[in-house]
């Protein structure tokens, strides 16, 4: 078995795969809708590469391995057969990956392949899927505070959104950049100033991502009305909403519960150490 290249023909049709049984696969889903999304308006966007394996089996299974510069994001219906694992372990590890939002039922593979390459650990950390149908998130809808106004983030809020995230990194500005520009987002401005004051933004695996208040405005629920905005934007093109929280971080496991999103899964992020010693991507990239 090899690896094979996916064109966006192939990602619609695994996506399709994933309805089945839902919302169980909507990780796999949300993920290659983005994907899909970000193929139609950049055909040729830098440093992506989209895998399956080359049997007849994987593609029944959907089987996807989507490396996004440094990220790295899995899917198959079926992980018992050990496709995904052998289609792992084929990859190139010797830069590093972020795997992110790996759901829990493909964490055995992923963690074979860590432990046969002997691959060492940045972080491995375990988050709650928090999940919303669209018929429900279509009356979160909220009105602006009075003296606010929401509107869609624009590529100039990039780099006050990067360096207000606790996450931002080298490159994470192009990511955040790229984001804007591909995803669904909002941002609370406020009106006589236009400043940017509370954003929320769709991330590559589908998630609500980088949500984040600016430190004067805290504590006046302005994290939770992003929320109720983005989700309501998402929901009305007909998407369900998702979400991951650690299972610490308290103040926003108890926003999203009290929302009214269920948690329906667990997904795991785990960071692998580069082999060849350390590894810094071209500027820009």
């Amino acid at each position: 078995m090899k690896l094979e290249a996916l064109c966006l023909e192939d990602l619609k049709a695994f996506q399709n795969l994933y309805k089945q049984n839902w919302p169980k696969y909507c990780q796999e889903y949300y993920c290659l809708d983005n994907f899909i999304e970000f193929l139609k308006k950049e055909p040729h966007i830098k440093n992506l590469k989209l895998f399956t394996l080359d049997t007849t089996q994987a593609r029944e299974n959907g089987l996807f391995i989507i490396e996004d510069r440094y990220q790295l994001f899995v899917g198959s219906l079926n992980n018992t057969d050990g496709l995904l694992q052998k289609a792992l372990d084929l990859l190139d590890w010797s830069n590093g990956f972020k795997c992110s939002s790996i759901p829990e039922r493909h964490i055995y593979a992923l963690d074979q392949v860590v432990e046969s390459k002997k691959l060492r650990l940045v972080f491995r950390d375990s988050t709650d899927l928090f999940y919303m149908p669209a018929k429900e998130a279509l009356k979160l809808r909220v009105e602006p505070p009075s003296g606010f106004y929401f509107k869609r983030l624009s590529v100039e809020d990039a780099p006050l959104v990067n360096d207000e995230w606790p996450n931002h990194h080298l490159g994470s500005l192009y990511f955040i950049e790229r984001q804007i520009r591909m995803c669904v987002s909002i941002g609370l401005y406020h009106e006589k100033s236009q400043e940017l004051v509370a954003w929320c933004i769709r991330l590559q695996g589908g998630f609500l991502g980088a949500l984040q208040v600016k430190e004067a405005y805290k504590r006046r629920g302005f994290g939770s009305l992003v929320t109720r905005e983005i989700s309501h934007l998402l929901a009305s093109q007909g998407h369900d909403v998702m979400a991951l929280v650690g299972p610490t971080n308290k103040a926003s496991s108890g926003m999203f519960t009290k929302l009214g999103f269920t948690v329906i899964d667990q997904c795991v992020w785990l960071r692998t150490e580069p082999t060849n010693g350390p590894f810094v991507w071209p500027e820009g990239e």
